[in-house]
């Protein structure tokens, strides 16, 4: 029965001085993550071993294991003894009843401090599971991979490598703000800055006067699906209506979108100082779009008071997308949406907006009306 899953890890391994401190960190995260699902967890010998309390959870095990922050990969293992003929017939129960005609033995010796080695262990069990199961030996591209990985104290024998998020473990006061629509780019961008081990929380603005309850059902699928990257997740639902109507009086329409991207991302800055988060985060893309260019950028995040991170700022759709289907926001992005953005806007918008006159035009809006649409935040948690 499948019980234990190794836990591997790449970025973390480069730590250096600082390694156990990202280990423990990860760890952390797991246990959180799967709570009494896990009997134990211990580092032992360059990975991480992951104990299920019952063989009955370990398909939620599976599941939660790659949705955490820092693991590059985990094979769900049984455990013997540092004996080989113990791994001998451990191996043979473990991988009798598969299908596969040819395999390969794959042994490492994560300790040195005990007398099997693992070209012994290739050879030897190699030629056990060839004439006990009538299987042929194939070093490149075999049907099966049997591992066995070596700690001080076990063996392990694994025959599947899962993949996980990579990069490191989130750390719980490393927060910064996403400003969440319901595209495509938000939420990987989102996603992206919790592979680096920051916790995120979102703001999105919504407008009463689009179909309200068709939008906030699909921005609350979003977060949802996102927070299943992190340990908790806050989401900040702002009614954008009066501040919008403001805008849409004062603020010729080419130059509309670029004042809405103001006072949202003033209003973000807000929400990030009051939950002590370090950076905002926006899934701008350069020139993917008329509000993307270089100088409306620029001229967009000039009066910030917040540096802004843009982790897509280099990536096409086509990347971008990619990434969407990887984590699950895909389908939920495609879905039908009136964006907040889109609203009384041109079809032909400013593309060299110049700092001076965002600053004009944004001076022009009542700032009692900014006030109330911050404090009028409906927060939800996940």
């Amino acid at each position: 029965m499948i019980d234990h899953f190794i836990v591997h890890y790449d970025e973390i391994g480069l730590k250096g001085a600082n390694r156990s401190y990202f280990e423990q960190m990860l760890m952390n995260n797991i246990k959180a993550k799967l709570g009494s699902k896990v009997k134990r967890i211990k580092r032992e010998s360059g990975q991480i071993t992951v104990v299920a309390n019952n063989s009955e959870d370990s398909k939620e095990i599976k599941q939660g294991l790659t949705e955490v922050s820092g693991i590059a990969y985990f094979s769900p293992a049984i455990i013997c003894k540092l004996d080989m003929d113990d791994i001998k017939k451990q191996s043979i129960e473990f991988i009798k009843n598969e299908e596969f005609t040819t395999f390969k033995i794959d042994a490492k010796r994560h300790d040195k401090h005990n007398d099997l080695d693992s070209r012994q262990i290739n050879n030897e069990l190699g030629d056990h599971v060839r004439t006990t199961l009538d299987k042929t030996a194939k070093m490149k591209d075999p049907d099966l991979a049997l591992k066995v990985e070596i700690t001080r104290s076990n063996a392990y024998l694994s025959y599947e490598n899962i993949q996980g998020v990579g990069g490191i473990p989130i750390r719980r006061k490393q927060k910064v703000v996403t400003l969440l629509s319901g595209g495509f780019d938000s939420p990987v961008a989102a996603q992206l800055m919790m592979k680096r081990g920051c916790e995120v929380i979102f703001v999105h603005f919504q407008n009463d006067n689009l179909v309200k309850k068709s939008v906030e059902n699909k921005i609350l699928k979003l977060t949802e699906q996102l927070s299943k990257y992190q340990l908790q997740t806050k989401l900040y639902i702002v009614p954008f209506e009066e501040l919008q109507k403001e805008i849409i009086m004062k603020v010729p329409p080419k130059i509309r979108m670029l004042i809405y991207r103001r006072f949202m991302i003033k209003i973000s800055e807000d929400i990030a100082k009051q939950n002590r988060a370090f950076f905002l985060v926006t899934g701008d893309s350069l020139s993917q779009v008329a509000s993307q260019t270089i100088e409306n950028l620029r001229a967009t995040y000039a009066k910030s008071d917040m540096q802004i991170l843009s982790p897509l700022i280099g990536m096409d759709k086509k990347e971008i997308i990619a990434i969407s289907r990887k984590i699950g926001t895909h389908d939920i992005s495609k879905l039908a949406y009136c964006d907040v953005c889109s609203y009384f806007l041109p079809k032909g918008p400013e593309l060299k907006a110049s700092t001076k006159l965002l600053d004009d035009l944004q001076a022009t809006v009542d700032p009692e009306i900014v006030a109330r649409t911050t404090e009028s935040a409906i927060i939800k948690e996940f």
